[in-house]
């Protein structure tokens, strides 16, 4: 054992990280200490095993973050392997290693729960390649966790899943603003989370404990709306046989969220503006005023700065509501959310459903990056939930996702280009561009790291952890 490959490691900024550490399981002496030698050059911390027994002792008295194990070892079913280190720690990645005769056994071994299989004789470039992705698919369920424990006072179904630049910004601007008593204007295309945001905001804010009131105005006909808003008394239109309190009174102390603000009737507007600035009102038929403490929350996926110029929402309302707003990006900006937001979906709907199913299958999660998700992530949390529903093993495969998800796995990459210009479609964001340049740049000098650093103007390092951002093999652009 390499003692320095025990030591924790400094990373960027300075804090102290334990060292990646990987266990290797091989009765054959000689190919554990190869492939243990091959991944400590690659910077890990490996442990070696010569049988299945030892191997499972190591597991019961060391943290792994991978184990890559021999399927045909004497006295031992390397499926019970699988099985056995699953019970000791159902979330630790495994990659196992078979014979071309044997390749039945590994398909059994995935079914059992692991992360991929590689034939012998094994290729050190495709070891090093799997063993990324199943690190970095390792790192993602951590993730999910470790958000989920930071937001852990918000309610359940306000968890915001996100590492993307785009969603930092958006988590970092929520917990700016929620202990505020600003108005919030969240604004972004249909499915991409709204209402969930402002479930966060009310959740982090000092009015958690009092009640967030929802009202969409949009599910609303004009005649209904003010009377859901503001209250009516007895007798002031059909069908209003006695006194009702409206939204505003039942969110006196908490929140009011106001969906589809862009659909709001002209005169309801009027009546909202007046408690925004005076924080009173009145029923509809009283002449008595009502006074509130009620933070609004709006929503819309309008523009309605462009409404304002048609006539169609009021200027000065549209001040008052825009005290801070909050753009939340459209899943196609959200480089790099989509697996873990299919991960947090996988896990919701596989508990709903009673079904173990831990992942996606590669062509699935390649159809899934390809697709432009006009539904945002709505349609993603449904299209999981199609696939659980549909799945028959521990993961869903291409075939149980929804038709205009599979035809997108066979679709053209949308970036063209003549060897020399990249022609990127407008719709991709800076991060997107970013990794289609690097993925090009790499090709044209042949995977040559340093080249392609010097050109693009990044050190080395940076290239590498680009790299690992945008999810780019290491052996991205060699020649075969």
């Amino acid at each position: 054992m390499n003692e320095d490959a025990r030591q924790p490691i400094e990373t960027d900024e300075g804090a102290v990280k334990r060292r990646t550490r990987i266990l290797v399981v091989d009765d054959d002496e000689i190919m554990a200490k190869t492939l243990a030698r091959a991944l400590r050059g690659q910077g890990y911390d490996v442990d070696a095993a010569l049988s299945p027994d030892q191997g499972l002792s190591l597991v019961h008295e060391n943290r792994y973050d991978l184990v890559l194990t021999d399927l045909v070892m004497p006295g031992f079913d390397g499926v019970t392997l699988v099985r056995s280190i699953k019970q000791i720690d159902p979330n630790i990645p495994m990659i196992v290693m078979t014979g071309y005769a044997s390749v039945d056994n590994a398909v059994e071994a995935m079914k059992a729960g692991a992360f991929h299989y590689l034939t012998k004789p094994v290729r050190l470039q495709e070891l090093q390649i799997y063993v990324e992705k199943a690190l970095a698919s390792h790192e993602m369920m951590m993730e999910v966790q470790e958000l989920k424990n930071r937001l852990q006072d918000m309610q359940s179904q306000s968890i915001i899943v996100g590492k993307s630049h785009a969603m930092r910004g958006v988590i970092t601007q929520i917990e700016q603003v929620a202990p505020s008593t600003a108005t919030v204007l969240i604004t972004g295309e249909t499915g991409t989370g709204k209402e969930m945001i402002a479930n966060a905001i009310h959740a982090l804010s000092p009015r958690a404990d009092k009640a967030m009131i929802r009202v969409n105005c949009g599910a609303l006909p004009e005649t209904l709306l003010e009377s859901e808003l503001f209250g009516h008394v007895k007798g002031s239109f059909t069908g209003a046989y006695k006194d009702q309190p409206g939204r505003f009174e039942l969110a006196d102390g908490g929140t009011l969220f106001l969906d589809e603000i862009g659909e709001m009737s002209p005169s309801a507007q009027v009546k909202l503006l007046r408690v925004l600035q005076e924080g009173a009102f009145e029923r509809v038929g009283s002449g008595k005023e009502v006074h509130v403490d009620v933070r609004v929350i709006t929503a819309t996926n309008r523009d309605l700065m462009e409404e304002v110029k048609r006539g169609k929402f009021r200027q000065d309302l549209y001040y008052r509501i825009n005290v801070f707003n909050l753009r939340l990006p459209a899943l196609r900006e959200r480089t790099g959310d989509l697996a873990l937001l299919a991960q947090h979906f996988l896990e919701k709907y596989s508990k709903k459903n009673g079904k173990r199913v831990i992942g996606l299958g590669v062509n699935a999660l390649n159809a899934m990056e390809k697709y432009t998700w006009p539904g945002n992530v709505r349609e993603l949390e449904n299209v999981i939930e199609h696939g659980v529903i549909l799945a028959r093993g521990d993961r869903i495969l291409l075939e149980d996702l929804p038709e205009t998800i599979r035809a997108a796995e066979g679709a053209p990459d949308a970036v063209t280009g003549d060897g020399k210009h990249i022609k990127i479609p407008l719709g991709y964001s800076a991060e997107q561009a970013e990794g289609v340049v690097i993925r090009k740049t790499l090709e044209m000098t042949q995977g040559d790291k340093e080249a392609t650093a010097s050109i693009l103007g990044y050190s080395t390092r940076t290239l590498y952890r680009k790299m690992k951002e945008h999810h780019i093999p290491l052996d991205q652009g060699n020649e075969e």
